[in-house]
């Protein structure tokens, strides 16, 4: 797989996070130009695009790594996650299974991503299962995972664990990893499911 360079890669990374997309793209049109089988710039514009919400641009990089047998894991997730955008949860499964493959399901993310799909998809049980892998092969500190998991426990009414995951994150607040979110977004969706919780086992 081809990389970018680590500086180039931090002002990439700088202008996403500073919500400048079109600048941050031309600096991986850059790299494109000179090598426009770069995995990494193309992964760089999928995931710039779908943070400006343009899913099919999105989608047009990975489609071409992929249609070059350029299978790497990460391409292999983020077709998966493009496709679950669009709520194609056996498409979204089949990449993700792939992408766990060479991962040796060793990658939170993924086990998450996939644990959603197999529930979706009715594998209500297996869904949860892979859901708590991600739990606890990431610390049980991502927040998404402890959300997710609140989620899905409510809707198999499993009670004691919605009580649990929401004990676990008021708990561990201060040091959840949340990425591209602000911790006040899981704030609120907590709140509910909290609210929700104590009106149901009052």
């Amino acid at each position: 797989m081809s990389y970018i360079d680590p500086k180039t890669l931090e002002q990439i990374n700088n202008l996403k996070q500073s919500y400048k997309y079109k600048e941050a793209l031309d600096l991986v049109n850059k790299i494109l130009v000179k090598d426009p089988n770069n995995e990494e710039a193309l992964l760089e514009v999928a995931d710039i695009m779908y943070m400006e919400g343009n899913l099919e641009k999105a989608e047009k990089p990975i489609d071409y790594m992929l249609n070059s047998g350029k299978n790497t894991s990460m391409g292999l997730y983020v077709k998966g996650v493009l496709e679950m955008e669009k709520t194609n949860w056996n498409k979204a499964r089949k990449f993700l299974k792939a992408s766990l493959k060479l991962n040796e399901e060793d990658n939170p993310e993924i086990l998450r991503c996939y644990g959603l799909c197999e529930y979706w998809v009715g594998n209500r049980q297996k869904g949860l299962t892979f859901l708590f892998s991600a739990f606890e092969q990431s610390n049980q500190l991502d927040a998404e995972v402890i959300y997710n998991l609140v989620e899905v426990n409510m809707l198999e009414h499993n009670y004691q664990d919605v009580k649990y995951y929401i004990d676990h994150f008021y708990k561990n607040r201060d040091k959840l990893n949340c990425f591209e979110k602000d911790v006040s977004y899981y704030d609120e969706k907590i709140s509910l499911f909290h609210s929700y919780l104590e009106n149901i086992i009052k």
